[in-house]
């Protein structure tokens, strides 16, 4: 069966809502009387008998296969030993309501928290959370937890007992961690057929079973989550947590039901013989229940509508096939609400691709829950083929989709931070899923270019294909079977998603010597997108050494204004924080049918210009040597007063004047978190008077592995300016990004505060420098201004190994900024070498003119264009036509310049001007174009 989309609209979506609402009788519905008579093959979700030896094989012969298995054996053994003997140990463990006349049938639910249970149940029945709202509370190891806890408490990480009302949402992932457990001894049941491991499985899961069995759906009479629960449709509150999408305990148990199907109808439950009640029955009835809730429950689109499919996926693909079920509703019948009919309460999955970004494919939320969702989706694609429908086959969104991630990542593998996102890897599970499919498949090509992909995560230690989860050992490949792809792929420089309002500018892309920025505007919190302002982070060694702050601990927390505010970004405050943004000029440039760029004019410089309300930002990425590089941040606001914010990692921040003298700071009372309540989360405010122009330098100590990294800052100076240096909160929770764990919470961030009042910063503007390094090597020497007026900005900036030109405007003017230095455009690097000019970098405008090299737009519009030299030659780079001037060194009358094509060199109509000495010709468009002066 292949992939369609039926879109359910009008008075057709209310028909086939119907079909998807549950009542007590559908809930309740049981097997159909053939159903024992039927030949039911388990497993099947995932795999099944006929996959089990070649599954065997690969866990025996496979490298990371073994070593995988390994470890979940030694995960699971001890549990299942101890098991054998005390069984009580790990079921006492479960949160249940354990005490006689207390086991709750029904839970009631009021302003989003835990309120009061009614009835009492035969055997214990399930605890779920006590509220809502996420807290720092998380549980101890397994060992430690209290055993047959009667009123619900939990004992932290911390070896506290937290009370059952304040626990957050210990009880929920505690019972979570048990059907893992019961999960992972389950597949090991089914490849090692050793019982010890099937009666681990099968004790929790019958505990977990009648304990949810015995327990109705949470009513909410107030529907403080949106709804009044029960098997009511409405609101987001699912069958055993306050959020649909957080409500996975069913599908987790579907696995276990799957692989340990025949061993749990051999040894059913006392109780379930007792009541004259199945397996088959009991799962049945609440796996519908799960299902049922979840159809109705949620958000239609966006990550609510995935994650709900995510959390009851596995539980539809466990129920046998419609004509089972006395009622019809069998897995074909909920299947088909994700594969193909969209419902007022959920869209399926053809509805769902068309969110995606057609050019990019990207999804519309930040990076955290953009690729999470792919990976998602995708993951559920290989059980669903399983069951009949090939969600992947004839559709491009989904491989557009999964390759979107790369432009997002940075030097380490790590994802961009902006949004609701923290950084960190984004996971191969797309890949690892995209590869068996094309293998599966025999789409060769394809298949090798994910298995690339894993290759290049592996190779930089940023991917380990060990995993201890047993769908991956069911899924997973063995890379060595897979062709290595012999096509290279192109170098990802820009990167542009107008959606997101974000742009990634990339210079190579490793760690020895990779140069990366993004910036980017904001959205006024929809899409997991934050209103951080015009902001820019900047990298170093394949770190965001200028990062944007993302370590609030939840949503819910005071601190989560800060993280998702512009104080936590680097921008200037206040004025725009969100809002439409207008890309002057970037090169290299992104075509408008693309996300990434096609060509590139230069392989030493690239740019961006952006403009958001009152705020205009130029960011400028110059390479000085093969492993280094500057950062040059020309930053306008229209306001008469503005806070220039730079956040930087560092275990120190030293601040100086033009010529390297420190600075004295002084301890400040006041830094205006009046006019900015953001500004309160500052600590350690100092600050100073200072007008000039101004250096700072943050370090990250050296360790035993790492030299020690920093980020060296100039800026050239105004008037009206003090200067303050505080410390930012965290910068992060996360382990992998930062250098050995800088600036993670607890730790503060040291920032640079640079005020600028009754200066108005459109035609004052803030002009920076950056470079970062390693181990103290500097190539930046000295940077002096060369001209600044209220629509011009000039820099020299001389390096070990030259001296650059940085030419800034907002207005595309034209400049004469000293004999032989000439400009026309908003945007121009110069790059002039002791045995000459080594290029010119004409980023935006029409004329640019060093010496008697020259490049010039043949038409009045706008180009980008390049000239660098090539050995004793030159070459030439330009997106439309360009004269091009050079030297002519004696009196070669009859020179021409030649430029290069596939069939050979080429003359063009050349003009020589013998008092000047040069010689200029009119040629078109192209990159990396060799060039050469002829003498005839």
């Amino acid at each position: 069966m292949r992939l369609t989309r039926r879109g359910l609209l009008g008075a057709g979506a209310a028909g086939a809502m119907a079909a998807f609402l549950p009542d007590v009788a559908s809930a309740s519905s049981v097997l159909s009387s053939a159903f024992a008579a039927t030949a039911v093959a388990h497993p099947r979700i995932y795999t099944d008998a006929a996959g089990r030896d070649a599954l065997i094989a690969k866990l025996s012969t496979a490298e990371w296969a073994k070593a995988s298995l390994a470890a979940l054996k030694a995960s699971i053994d001890p549990l299942a030993d101890r098991h054998q003997t005390d069984p009580a140990w790990i079921l006492s463990r479960m949160s249940m309501f354990w005490t006689e006349g207390q086991r709750f049938t029904q839970i009631y639910v009021a302003k989003q928290n835990f309120a009061r249970g009614e009835g009492n149940a035969p055997v214990p029945t399930l605890r779920m959370d006590a509220t809502r709202v996420w807290n720092s509370n998380k549980n101890a190891p397994l060992a430690q937890r209290l055993p047959y806890s009667a009123d619900g408490s939990m004992i932290n990480t911390e070896g506290q007992t937290i009370p059952y009302l304040t626990t957050g949402h210990m009880v929920r992932l505690n019972n979570e961690e048990l059907l893992s457990i019961a999960q992972q001894a389950a597949f090991l049941h089914w490849v090692t057929a050793d019982d010890k491991y099937a009666k681990l499985g099968a004790d929790i899961y019958w505990q977990w079973l009648l304990g949810v069995y015995y327990m109705k759906p949470m009513l909410d009479p107030t529907k403080s989550l949106g709804g009044p629960g029960g098997y009511a449709p409405g609101g987001i509150g699912g069958y055993y947590d306050y959020e649909v999408i957080h409500d996975v305990m069913g599908g987790m148990a579907a696995p276990v039901y799957d692989l340990l199907y025949d061993y749990l109808h051999a040894h059913p439950d006392p109780h379930a013989v007792a009541i004259g009640r199945t397996v088959a029955e009991l799962s049945t009835e609440v796996f519908k229940r799960f299902i049922e809730i979840g159809l109705v429950r949620g958000g239609f689109s966006g990550n609510w509508n995935v994650n709900g499919w995510s959390s009851i996926l596995p539980a539809i693909l466990a129920l046998e096939p419609n004509d089972q079920y006395a009622d019809g509703k069998g897995r074909e019948f909920y299947l088909n609400g994700y594969t193909t009919a969209s419902t007022v309460y959920h869209q399926c999955l053809p509805d769902l691709l068309r969110e995606y970004d057609q050019i990019t494919g990207l999804w519309h939320e930040s990076p955290m829950y953009s690729f999470g969702t792919i990976s998602t989706l995708v993951d559920f694609a290989l059980p669903i083929e399983r069951a009949g429908v090939d969600t992947i086959g004839g559709n491009a969104t989904m491989q557009k989709a999964a390759l979107a991630i790369t432009p997002w990542l940075d030097a380490r593998g790590n994802t961009v931070v902006f949004g609701d996102g923290r950084g960190g890897s984004p996971g191969y599970l797309a890949f690892e899923r995209l590869l068996t499919y094309y293998l599966g498949h025999g789409d060769t090509p394809r298949a090798t270019q994910m298995a690339e992909v894993l290759r290049n995560a592996v190779a930089a230690g940023q991917y380990n294909r060990t995993t201890t989860s047993w769908t991956n050992l069911i899924f997973n490949v063995d890379l060595d079977t897979v062709p290595v792809s012999t096509s290279q792929s192109a170098g990802v420089r820009t990167a542009y998603s107008a959606h997101h309002r974000h742009i990634t500018m990339k210079n190579r892309n490793d760690v020895a010597s990779g140069l990366m920025a993004t910036l980017y505007g904001g959205h006024g919190s929809t899409d997991h997108l934050n209103p951080n302002g015009l902001a820019l982070q900047l990298y170093g060694q394949g770190w965001a050494l200028a990062p944007n702050a993302k370590a609030y601990e939840s949503y819910w927390t005071a601190d989560y204004k800060y993280h998702s505010g512009p104080a936590g970004a680097n921008t200037i405050v206040p004025g725009y924080s969100y809002g439409p943004v207008t890309v002057n000029a970037m090169e290299p440039a992104v075509p408008a049918d693309a996300f990434t760029n096609k060509t590139e004019i230069s392989a030493e410089v690239q740019f961006a210009d952006v403009s958001a309300a009152e705020k205009r930002r130029q960011v400028t990425v110059v390479r000085t040597s093969e492993t280094t590089g500057y950062y040059v941040d020309v930053f306008r606001s229209d306001q008469a007063d503005n806070d220039y914010l730079h956040h930087n990692l560092g275990n120190t921040l030293a601040v100086s004047d033009g010529a390297g003298a420190p600075l004295s700071l002084s301890p400040a009372t006041d830094l205006g978190t009046a006019n900015n309540p953001a500004y309160s989360y500052f600590g350690n405010v100092r600050s100073v008077g200072h007008s000039g122009d101004l250096r700072a330098r943050w370090a990250i100590d050296a360790s035993a592995t790492t030299p020690e990294i920093g980020m060296d800052l100039w800026m050239s100076g105004q008037t009206g300016r003090t200067l303050y240096a505080v410390d930012a909160p965290a910068t992060t929770l996360g382990d992998t990004v930062t250098p050995n764990g800088v600036n993670k919470l607890p730790q503060t961030t040291p920032t640079l505060i640079v005020r600028q009042t009754g200066n108005n910063a459109a035609s004052a503007p803030f002009v920076a420098v950056f470079e970062p390094t390693l181990g103290g090597d500097r190539r930046l020497q000295s940077i002096t201004t060369l001209a600044s007026t209220p629509t011009f900005v000039g820099l020299k900036i001389e390096s070990t190994r030259r001296t650059d030109y940085l030419l800034s405007s907002p207005d595309g003017g034209t400049q004469v900024l000293q004999p032989g230095l000439e400009f026309t455009g908003t945007h121009a690097v110069v790059a002039e070498a002791r045995t000459g000019v080594d290029f010119l970098y004409l980023g935006h405008g029409t004329d640019l003119r060093f010496g008697r090299h020259r490049l010039t737009a043949v038409a009045d519009a706008p180009i980008a264009a390049g000239l660098s030299r090539a050995g004793t030659d030159w070459q030439y780079s330009a997106d439309a036509a360009v004269t091009v001037t050079l030297p002519l060194h004696g009196h070669a009358r009859k020179a021409k310049i030649q430029y290069r094509t596939s069939t050979g060199y080429v003359t063009a109509a050349s003009v020589i001007d013998p008092r000047h000495q040069t010689i200029s010709a009119e040629l078109p468009a192209g990159y990396g174009v060799s060039l050469r002066i002829a003498d005839r």
